[in-house]
């Protein structure tokens, strides 16, 4: 295991130098503005603009990789990040630092995709899991040093920008440096998201509410702190043990995921991270290290809900369509990541910072909401793979994915679109005959609840029919009775003259008569 380390320790230092300059870049820039007194919704957009970045320059840094090759390409985003981030030490209008977030999110991001791609490049079958946990795990440990680090700056001035500028260069150093074969360069798999949809579309919404409360926390969770009381040294404190508990409960959560239904554990896990946010909203003094445990539990269920939303993925999708598959709930988690800055920071500036983690609560209770009602068919459910840990933070690069154990490119036909396309048309027809089945059972439904209408009817029109027979009869007993009682009475004078003794008065006819004059049944039975 050491030696597989070593053997790629150039690659490593090179992710390790450029996950730091990550780190204290974004953890900077929220600081940064908020000391300044820069509405929250500015530094949302700015960050929302770094994660737009990303997304866009998973589909064109490919490109730029297949013009120049990957040395190149690695070199010129170097640069470029440089020159973007130096330029904002000088250029003090925040309207322009959105076009130098942008451009250094397409240039980042082209910078792991190189980075990975020599990783899986130089990776064999048997050891691509270790290689991908080592990449894990020291793109994971960068980031929290970079957010650890703004601790060390006592005043948040333009300083630390320049820290970036020279950890970025410095990752120039171990990758030019390397004496691996340059990767071959891969075919973009086309993004067919119309397949996955149908295929995984609780797991894309999943990743979506996923993504949105993620790139909250980057890019927001600074300015929570601060509005909070917290010193910077706090902040980065708090940062830091909500994203290794993420990281390192990773592993627990997947073995869990292997032996419980993963959608209920899903459902579960936003339960609690819903509940545990509340004490959180700034109504309630709480001691900085009940807080600190508070956030250790937040970022254990904030962080793990991405990989388990995608083993639930994989699940349902057939490994030969798992690099589009990939591509795509990393873009749609890139996408949340980039809109939910924007609304919580239009919440925190209208609400305070409480909106924070009251946004991050609204969230995990929507999914939470969902995942109670969705009913998981199974029709396209494929044999379950072990849990594969993810990286925590943002990156949608799709060179990644080839790491991933779960993932066999040589079987894949993602990047084949008529292939693609065939797929299309067998998951349309499958609709076609769900559609079908349904209107079918429906219309036997129908029928059913036809031929019980008519039942209930007969049964009612022979109740009343009979009803209508029987009254005829009675009619005719009754009569019969009156007659008899009469026929009595004529035949015992001495009754009659009890009658005649009664009080005569109106009766209910008011016509003055006794009741056995006016021929009342009862009373004639009576006699």
């Amino acid at each position: 295991m050491v030696t597989l380390f070593l053997s790629f320790l150039s690659l490593y230092a090179a992710i390790l130098f450029l996950s730091l300059g990550t780190g204290l870049y974004n953890t900077f820039i929220a600081l940064y503005l908020t000391q300044n007194s820069v509405s929250e919704v500015w530094v949302g957009l700015l960050m929302a603009a770094y994660y737009g970045g990303l997304v866009m320059g998973a589909r064109t840094g490919n490109k730029l990789i297949v013009y120049t090759g990957h040395i190149r390409a690695y070199a010129i985003s170097a640069a470029i990040v440089t020159v973007m981030v130096l330029l904002q030490t000088i250029v003090p209008d925040i309207r322009a630092w959105l076009a130098f977030r942008f451009i250094v999110g397409m240039a980042m991001v082209t910078q792991y995709m190189v980075l990975e791609s020599w990783l899986n490049e130089q990776s064999e079958s048997h050891t691509r899991g270790s290689i991908f946990s080592f990449y894990m795990i020291m793109s994971s440990l960068g980031l929290v040093l970079g957010q650890a680090s703004v601790s060390v700056f006592p005043v948040l001035d333009h300083t630390p920008l320049s820290v970036v500028a020279i950890a970025t260069a410095l990752c120039l150093i171990p990758v030019a440096m390397t004496r691996r074969v340059h990767p071959v360069i891969q075919s973009h798999a086309p993004i067919k998201l119309q397949v996955f949809i149908r295929l995984v579309p609780i797991s894309m919404f999943i990743l979506f509410v996923a993504g949105c409360i993620t790139g909250t926390f980057y890019s927001l969770a600074p300015v929570y702190g601060v509005k909070q009381g917290m010193d910077t040294s706090q902040v980065a404190l708090f940062l830091s043990v909500c994203v290794i508990a993420g990281l390192l409960f990773q592993w627990p959560i997947g073995w869990l995921s292997d032996r419980i239904d993963r959608v209920k554990l899903i459902g579960i896990n936003v339960l609690l991270l819903g509940i545990f946010t509340i004490p959180l909203y700034g109504y309630w003094e709480i001691p900085f290290s009940l807080f600190l445990v508070l956030v250790a539990f937040i970022g254990i269920l904030q962080f793990t809900i991405y990989p388990l939303a995608t083993a639930f993925a994989n699940d349902h999708v057939e490994p030969t369509m798992r690099v589009g598959l990939s591509g795509v709930l990393l873009m749609v988690y890139g996408v949340g990541a980039a809109l939910g800055p924007v609304v919580a920071g239009k919440l925190m500036d209208g609400g305070g910072p409480q909106m924070f983690y009251i946004f991050t609560s609204v969230c995990a209770f929507v999914l939470t909401a969902f995942i109670s009602r969705q009913k998981v068919s199974g029709k396209y459910r494929v044999p379950q793979e072990a849990f594969v840990p993810m990286p925590i933070d943002v990156q949608p690069a799709p060179a990644v994915i080839d790491l991933d154990p779960r993932i066999d490119r040589s079987i894949d036909i993602s990047a084949d679109s008529e292939q693609m396309d065939k797929v299309m048309e067998q998951l349309k027809a499958d609709e076609e005959e769900e559609r079908l089945e349904q209107e079918r059972l429906e219309q036997e439904k129908r029928e059913q609840e036809r031929l019980e209408q008519e039942r209930q009817e007969e049964e009612r029109l022979a109740a009343e029919k009979l009803a209508e027979e029987k009254l005829p009869d009675d009619f005719a007993a009754e009569e019969s009775l009156v007659q008899a009682a009469e026929t009595g009475l004529s035949e015992n004078p001495a009754a009659v003259n009890e009658m005649a003794s009664y009080p005569s008065g109106p009766d209910n006819d008011g016509q003055g008569k006794s009741d056995v004059e006016d021929g009342d049944p009862d009373l004639v039975r009576a006699v």
